[in-house]
């Protein structure tokens, strides 16, 4: 038996509007350690694949390779969800 945790599959788009709302009400773009490994779960089945860096940051693979900050992640993960939410193709 794992005790490794996934989150479930929907738990990104589920928190997605609050964590917009939250920056935007708040104006302070902290993100939760939870909050994160959702946005990593969310891109990687929207084929983005993430790896955790040993100073924090995470390297984003494929044509848009990148070191992202953790508040980053979230956003790439919610502009994913933006885009699929209006039936476009992500950036």
């Amino acid at each position: 038996m794992s005790t490794t945790s996934t989150p479930p599959a929907d738990a990104f788009e589920a928190i997605a509007d609050t964590i917009m709302y939250r920056w935007s009400a708040e104006r302070d773009v902290w993100v939760s350690p939870s909050e994160v490994e959702q946005a990593r779960a969310y891109l990687q089945r929207a084929g983005v694949v993430t790896s955790p860096l040993p100073d924090g940051r995470f390297a984003v693979a494929g044509s848009a390779a990148a070191m992202l900050e953790a508040t980053r992640i979230v956003l790439l993960g919610l502009r994913h969800l933006h885009a699929t939410r209006k039936g476009r193709r992500p950036a």
